[in-house]
């Protein structure tokens, strides 16, 4: 069983080789191959690339970034990694977040182990920093996210943290992102998934493999409360949905809105 793994990258050189680099590099399994999407064609990132040897096969690729109308470049940036991905399995690494030693090689025998299991998500060790003028002045507790017993249910109803660093999907057929989506681009990919191979086709791989740190200044840290409502409203009517996924994701939007009349910010970057 083969492997892909997705980095798009915008304009951070700095934090791809000091952060998601050496957790590639240091992989036990070698025998992957390592897809670069260079958004923006940044010459400091090309040269980067240019200057690794790498074990894994190395595929680099450039794009122009998208401008706003066209959508959130992350997924343009996935879609065209996913067109270059040679694998049976496709995984997913941001330039700020990195993988255990073992991820490789623990993911495709966590695959081979589980033949009806088409998409997956290894457990992270999270948390949430708070940044200003770009130090970390507040660092935040550590948290294990999700939990080794999820369900596809609870992901989809938002009682579970999805993300897409660690996810993994089998490559055929494979769904393409979304860019219409930013905050919920994650999570509306895994709705594809689901929605393509049905919700007992995900299970969560019970091993800590990814460590994420989330930022006050990234994207999600840099949204509100409003900003989350109005995504999710967008997504209400998507196929998938029972009528109870409905009424709890109706629940949770409302609870998002009188906490943005409140003027509240986001738990954890508060």
């Amino acid at each position: 069983m083969t492997l892909s793994l997705i980095t798009a990258t915008y304009d951070r050189p700095s934090i791809l080789k000091s952060v998601a680099l050496p957790s590639v590099l240091q992989q036990v399994d070698s025998d992957f191959q390592w897809i670069v999407v260079n958004d923006g064609a940044d010459p400091s990132t090309r040269s980067l690339i240019e200057s690794l040897h790498t074990d894994c096969e190395l595929t680099y690729l450039e794009m122009e970034h998208p401008n706003p109308i066209q959508g959130f470049g992350l997924c343009h940036a996935r879609n065209l990694g996913l067109s270059a991905a040679t694998g049976d399995l496709v995984a997913y690494l941001d330039d700020d977040n990195r993988l255990e030693p073992s991820f490789i090689a623990s993911t495709k025998q966590f695959f081979q182990k589980n033949p009806s299991v088409r998409c997956s998500m290894a457990q992270q060790h999270r948390r949430r920093d708070v940044i200003e003028n770009g130090e970390v002045c507040r660092q935040g507790k550590p948290f294990i996210s999700p939990t080794a017993t999820a369900q596809s249910q609870d992901l989809i109803c938002q009682r579970e943290l999805f993300d897409s660093n660690g996810f993994t999907h089998f490559r055929q057929d494979s769904p393409q992102w979304n860019p219409v989506y930013r905050i919920f681009a994650d999570y509306h990919f895994l709705l594809q998934c689901l929605a393509k191979w049905g919700c007992g086709s995900f299970q969560v791989h019970p091993a800590v493999l990814i460590h994420y740190i989330q930022r006050s200044d990234g994207i999600i840290g840099r949204s509100s409360y409003l900003d989350w409502a109005l995504e999710l409203k967008r997504l209400q009517n998507f196929v998938l949905f029972t009528q109870e996924d409905v009424a709890a994701l109706e629940q949770l939007i409302e609870s998002w809105m009188e906490k943005h009349y409140r003027g509240l910010s986001l738990a954890g970057f508060r």
